[in-house]
Protein backbone atom coordinates (compact mmCIF):
# COMPACT_ATOMS: atom_id res chain seq x y z
CA UNK A 1 0.00 0.00 0.00
CA UNK A 2 1.67 3.16 -1.04
CA UNK A 3 2.00 5.81 1.57
CA UNK A 4 0.30 9.40 2.17
CA UNK A 5 1.42 12.21 0.38
CA UNK A 6 2.25 15.57 1.98
CA UNK A 7 2.91 18.11 -1.34
CA UNK A 8 3.91 21.58 -0.20
CA UNK A 9 4.34 24.35 -3.23
CA UNK A 10 6.26 26.91 -1.84
CA UNK A 11 8.21 30.16 -2.78
CA UNK A 12 7.89 33.70 -2.49
CA UNK A 13 4.44 35.58 -3.23
CA UNK A 14 4.37 36.39 -7.16
CA UNK A 15 6.59 32.87 -8.21
CA UNK A 16 3.70 32.04 -10.15
CA UNK A 17 3.36 29.39 -7.56
CA UNK A 18 -0.65 28.78 -8.33
CA UNK A 19 -0.66 29.14 -11.98
CA UNK A 20 2.19 26.35 -12.47
CA UNK A 21 1.36 24.43 -9.60
CA UNK A 22 -2.41 24.47 -8.83
CA UNK A 23 -3.41 22.46 -5.99
CA UNK A 24 -6.53 20.93 -7.25
CA UNK A 25 -4.69 19.41 -10.10
CA UNK A 26 -2.31 17.83 -7.65
CA UNK A 27 -4.21 16.39 -5.09
CA UNK A 28 -8.47 15.81 -3.93
CA UNK A 29 -7.20 17.53 -0.29
CA UNK A 30 -6.36 20.95 -0.84
CA UNK A 31 -5.92 24.08 1.41
CA UNK A 32 -4.88 27.43 -0.68
CA UNK A 33 -4.88 30.30 2.00
CA UNK A 34 -5.26 33.44 0.22
CA UNK A 35 -8.22 31.69 -1.71
CA UNK A 36 -9.91 31.32 1.61
CA UNK A 37 -9.06 34.41 3.35
CA UNK A 38 -10.35 36.14 0.08
CA UNK A 39 -13.47 33.61 0.47
CA UNK A 40 -14.06 35.18 3.94
CA UNK A 41 -13.50 38.87 2.41
CA UNK A 42 -16.39 39.02 0.46
CA UNK A 43 -14.69 37.44 -2.64
CA UNK A 44 -11.83 39.73 -2.63
CA UNK A 45 -8.16 39.36 -2.46
CA UNK A 46 -7.52 42.95 -1.63
CA UNK A 47 -7.56 44.69 1.58
CA UNK A 48 -8.13 41.37 3.72
CA UNK A 49 -8.28 42.31 7.17
CA UNK A 50 -5.86 40.87 9.59
CA UNK A 51 -8.84 39.60 12.13
CA UNK A 52 -9.59 37.22 9.13
CA UNK A 53 -5.68 36.49 8.50
CA UNK A 54 -6.04 35.21 11.47
CA UNK A 55 -9.29 33.16 10.84
CA UNK A 56 -7.53 31.49 8.04
CA UNK A 57 -4.43 30.41 10.19
CA UNK A 58 -5.94 28.79 12.41
CA UNK A 59 -8.13 26.86 9.51
CA UNK A 60 -5.20 26.07 7.95
CA UNK A 61 -3.39 24.57 10.92
CA UNK A 62 -6.45 21.87 11.82
CA UNK A 63 -6.56 21.19 8.21
CA UNK A 64 -3.00 20.11 7.87
CA UNK A 65 -3.07 18.17 11.05
CA UNK A 66 -6.80 16.47 10.29
CA UNK A 67 -5.19 15.52 7.00
CA UNK A 68 -2.15 13.85 9.33
CA UNK A 69 -4.51 11.91 11.91
CA UNK A 70 -7.06 10.34 8.93
CA UNK A 71 -3.61 8.98 7.04
CA UNK A 72 -5.01 11.02 3.81
CA UNK A 73 -3.01 12.93 1.21
CA UNK A 74 -2.78 16.47 0.91
CA UNK A 75 -1.19 19.81 -0.53
CA UNK A 76 -0.92 23.43 0.51
CA UNK A 77 0.60 25.86 -0.83
CA UNK A 78 3.04 27.96 1.66
CA UNK A 79 5.47 31.26 0.66
CA UNK A 80 7.50 29.17 3.41
CA UNK A 81 7.84 33.15 5.48
CA UNK A 82 8.11 30.77 8.82
CA UNK A 83 9.42 27.36 10.10
CA UNK A 84 5.69 26.18 10.90
CA UNK A 85 5.78 24.03 7.61
CA UNK A 86 8.52 22.26 8.36
CA UNK A 87 7.41 20.78 11.49
CA UNK A 88 3.99 20.12 10.15
CA UNK A 89 6.05 17.93 7.66
CA UNK A 90 8.16 16.31 10.13
CA UNK A 91 4.73 15.53 11.98
CA UNK A 92 3.61 13.96 8.82
CA UNK A 93 6.91 12.22 7.83
CA UNK A 94 6.43 10.45 11.55
CA UNK A 95 3.20 9.60 11.12
CA UNK A 96 4.35 7.47 7.92
CA UNK A 97 3.88 10.43 5.26
CA UNK A 98 6.23 10.79 2.22
CA UNK A 99 6.94 14.19 1.83
CA UNK A 100 7.75 16.54 -1.09
CA UNK A 101 8.48 20.37 -1.57
CA UNK A 102 8.20 21.99 -4.76
CA UNK A 103 9.93 25.08 -4.81
CA UNK A 104 9.59 28.05 -7.12
CA UNK A 105 11.26 31.27 -7.33
CA UNK A 106 12.64 33.96 -9.29
CA UNK A 107 15.84 35.96 -10.14
CA UNK A 108 15.71 39.21 -7.93
CA UNK A 109 13.43 40.10 -5.18
CA UNK A 110 12.52 42.92 -7.79
CA UNK A 111 10.68 40.82 -10.30
CA UNK A 112 8.67 39.14 -7.16
CA UNK A 113 7.80 42.89 -6.44
CA UNK A 114 6.84 43.50 -9.92
CA UNK A 115 4.52 40.06 -10.58
CA UNK A 116 2.81 40.79 -8.00
CA UNK A 117 1.77 44.44 -8.85
CA UNK A 118 0.73 43.46 -12.49
CA UNK A 119 -1.81 40.81 -10.54
CA UNK A 120 -3.00 42.84 -8.12
CA UNK A 121 -3.66 45.24 -10.61
CA UNK A 122 -6.15 42.37 -12.08
CA UNK A 123 -8.15 41.95 -8.74
CA UNK A 124 -5.41 39.84 -7.61
CA UNK A 125 -4.00 39.53 -3.60
CA UNK A 126 -1.17 41.82 -3.05
CA UNK A 127 0.81 43.63 0.23
CA UNK A 128 3.00 46.42 0.57
CA UNK A 129 6.66 46.51 -1.10
CA UNK A 130 8.10 46.20 2.61
CA UNK A 131 6.06 43.56 3.07
CA UNK A 132 7.03 41.40 -0.09
CA UNK A 133 10.63 41.57 0.85
CA UNK A 134 10.60 40.79 4.48
CA UNK A 135 8.64 37.78 3.29
CA UNK A 136 10.91 37.53 0.09
CA UNK A 137 13.71 37.76 2.38
CA UNK A 138 12.41 34.72 5.32
CA UNK A 139 11.55 32.39 2.24
CA UNK A 140 15.07 32.72 1.26
CA UNK A 141 16.52 31.93 4.52
CA UNK A 142 14.21 28.94 5.19
CA UNK A 143 15.02 27.98 1.50
CA UNK A 144 18.77 25.71 2.60
CA UNK A 145 16.33 23.81 5.61
CA UNK A 146 14.13 21.99 3.13
CA UNK A 147 17.83 20.16 2.00
CA UNK A 148 18.05 18.49 5.27
CA UNK A 149 15.35 15.80 6.09
CA UNK A 150 15.98 15.38 9.61
CA UNK A 151 15.67 19.47 10.27
CA UNK A 152 12.50 19.72 7.37
CA UNK A 153 10.97 16.38 6.99
CA UNK A 154 10.91 16.67 3.60
CA UNK A 155 12.10 13.27 1.79
CA UNK A 156 12.04 15.05 -1.78
CA UNK A 157 12.61 18.80 -3.21
CA UNK A 158 12.35 20.31 -6.88
CA UNK A 159 13.44 23.86 -6.92
CA UNK A 160 12.26 25.71 -10.35
CA UNK A 161 13.11 29.24 -11.71
CA UNK A 162 10.20 31.05 -13.42
CA UNK A 163 11.74 34.18 -14.08
CA UNK A 164 11.02 33.95 -17.56
CA UNK A 165 7.33 35.16 -18.18
CA UNK A 166 7.60 33.68 -21.87
CA UNK A 167 8.86 30.45 -20.96
CA UNK A 168 8.82 27.18 -18.83
CA UNK A 169 10.13 27.30 -15.44
CA UNK A 170 13.54 26.36 -15.27
CA UNK A 171 13.99 23.21 -13.39
CA UNK A 172 17.17 24.06 -10.93
CA UNK A 173 17.88 21.33 -8.74
CA UNK A 174 16.42 17.92 -7.08
CA UNK A 175 17.10 16.64 -4.05
CA UNK A 176 16.06 13.48 -2.32
CA UNK A 177 16.89 12.32 1.48
CA UNK A 178 19.15 15.41 1.39
CA UNK A 179 21.13 14.48 -1.50
CA UNK A 180 21.36 16.30 -4.73
CA UNK A 181 20.30 14.27 -7.56
CA UNK A 182 19.89 16.53 -10.37
CA UNK A 183 21.01 20.35 -10.85
CA UNK A 184 21.53 21.67 -14.08
CA UNK A 185 24.42 22.89 -15.96
CA UNK A 186 23.85 26.75 -15.35
CA UNK A 187 23.67 27.03 -12.03
CA UNK A 188 21.37 30.04 -11.05
CA UNK A 189 23.12 32.74 -9.05
CA UNK A 190 19.87 33.15 -6.72
CA UNK A 191 19.55 30.00 -5.82
CA UNK A 192 23.41 29.56 -5.20
CA UNK A 193 23.54 32.63 -2.69
CA UNK A 194 20.25 31.15 -0.90
CA UNK A 195 21.87 28.04 -0.82
CA UNK A 196 24.87 29.76 1.05
CA UNK A 197 27.13 28.01 -1.12
CA UNK A 198 30.92 29.07 -2.17
CA UNK A 199 31.85 28.08 -5.85
CA UNK A 200 33.34 24.72 -3.93
CA UNK A 201 30.30 23.67 -2.85
CA UNK A 202 28.90 24.35 -6.05
CA UNK A 203 31.77 21.82 -7.71
CA UNK A 204 31.50 19.13 -5.10
CA UNK A 205 27.43 18.91 -6.09
CA UNK A 206 28.01 18.97 -9.34
CA UNK A 207 30.85 16.34 -8.88
CA UNK A 208 28.01 14.03 -6.82
CA UNK A 209 25.62 14.45 -9.54
CA UNK A 210 27.85 13.74 -12.30
CA UNK A 211 28.98 10.52 -10.33
CA UNK A 212 25.82 8.53 -10.18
Amino acid sequence: MPKPRMLIVAGPPGAGKSSLFALSALSDRIFNADDRAAALNGGSYQSIPLSVRAIVNREFERYVHASIEAGESFALETTLRSTITFEQAKLARANGFEVAMIYVALDTVEHHIDRVKRRAARGGHSASEATLRRIHSSSMANLPVALDPNASGIDSLTIYDNSDSEGEPFLALEAFDGKVVRMSDHFLLWLQSALHWSDADLAKSRAAVSGR
